[in-house]
């Protein structure tokens, strides 16, 4: 149904555009210097030790996926969700090592820090919504050991990160929520025509109902509901857990990023 086709390409043009627009506004925002340091050395050093773990079990998770799969695995909205979350602790290491400090005592959370912060809410806030979809409409009780890590074992790390991270989910980073989903659709899109041959990795996807950008309006939906729910846990972790979380650094003004570099305001 080519009116279909049109209308999902509105859907995914406004989606680009908004969150693009968006991102573009935020990058002028003031950043608030936070800082954040450990409880203790071995905190650090357990938080450190649990990263490389898991890096470790994701890469296992990964070769094992493709070598059944073959290329097809990268087709799946759950593996780019993998893919991107292990980007996360990759980084997450790098700029844990870089602040190296926060062990003793409050080390400064750089503009990159805050980047890697937004990094986590969206792959957080994405892991939710992957929990939701497939335990709710796509379970498969024929599914390999490593899918229950990939719908599920992987939000149950996210959530032992948070609780040891010097992260609270950012109101800012909601501009980001219908970036990733939207590159998707497009990626399976243009994949579906070319070398999937006319193969959907979800059935919702599929263009040949009229009702199917209702589907498509629902994901965008469920990715903004997912961000709320990561983002009332964060404030229960900012009620429970205190030590573990930044604090706004006394007498600092903020600071954004201009033509001509960073300015104080």
């Amino acid at each position: 149904m080519l009116w279909v086709q049109v209308v999902i390409g509105a859907i995914l043009a406004l989606a680009l555009l908004a969150s693009m627009r968006s991102i573009h506004h935020l990058r002028h925002r003031p950043h608030r210097i936070m800082s954040f340091q450990y409880p203790s050395p071995w905190a650090y050093y357990v938080h450190l030790g649990f990263r490389a773990a898991v890096v470790g079990l994701y890469i296992a998770v990964l070769v094992v996926e493709t070598w059944y799969l073959g290329t097809k695995t990268i087709s799946y909205y759950t593996v780019w969700n993998f893919i991107l979350q292990g980007i996360y602790y990759l980084w997450a290491i790098k700029y844990q090592l870089s602040t190296y400090g926060s062990r003793n005592g409050p080390t400064t959370i750089s503009r990159k820090g805050a980047a890697l912060n937004g990094l986590f809410d969206i792959c957080f806030a994405n892991s939710l919504l992957v929990i939701v979809v497939y335990w709710g409409l796509l379970y498969n009780p024929n599914m390999r050991w490593y899918s229950y890590i990939q719908h599920g074992g992987n939000t149950l790390l996210f959530l032992i990160e948070f609780a040891l991270n010097g992260f609270l989910t950012q109101r800012t980073s909601v501009v980001f929520i219908a970036l990733f989903p939207a590159m998707y659709a497009i990626f399976i899109w243009i994949s579906n025509v070319t070398w999937l041959n006319g193969w959907w990795p979800y059935s919702f996807l599929a263009m040949s109902s009229p009702v199917a950008p209702l589907w498509y309006i629902a994901v965008f939906v469920g990715h903004f509901v997912m961000y709320g729910a990561a983002y009332g846990i964060s404030l229960l972790k900012a009620k429970l857990l205190p030590t573990c979380c930044p604090v706004l650094e006394k007498n600092a003004l903020p600071i954004v990023a201009t033509a001509q570099g960073l300015t104080i305001v």
